[in-house]
């Protein structure tokens, strides 16, 4: 029986099916990290220095289209990797 980690399991969130790591969860994360910092930072300072709201919806786009790639390569990977192998035992 093969256990996984938690530190293993957080590495493999960023690989691809080949085993290599995957660029779009890590641009995902860092834009989530700059973001969330820009926004705790600007919490704390007055309203006038402040990032655009169309520059924050941008960076936001940017990541839920990072995490939805990744996502859908994940998934078509699993679909083909189930066809294989019910074409193999038939």
């Amino acid at each position: 029986m093969n256990i996984m980690t938690f530190k293993q399991w957080i590495i493999d969130l960023f690989k691809d099916e080949r085993g290599s790591t995957s660029v779009k969860p890590v641009v995902a994360l860092l834009l989530s990290l700059c973001l969330g910092g820009t926004l705790i930072a600007n919490s704390f300072s007055h309203g006038d220095i402040k990032p655009a709201d169309s520059l924050v919806n941008a960076v936001i786009v940017v990541i839920v289209v990072a995490i939805g790639g990744d996502t859908a390569d994940k998934y078509t990977t699993l679909k083909k990797q189930i066809k294989e192998t019910n074409e193999s035992n038939s």
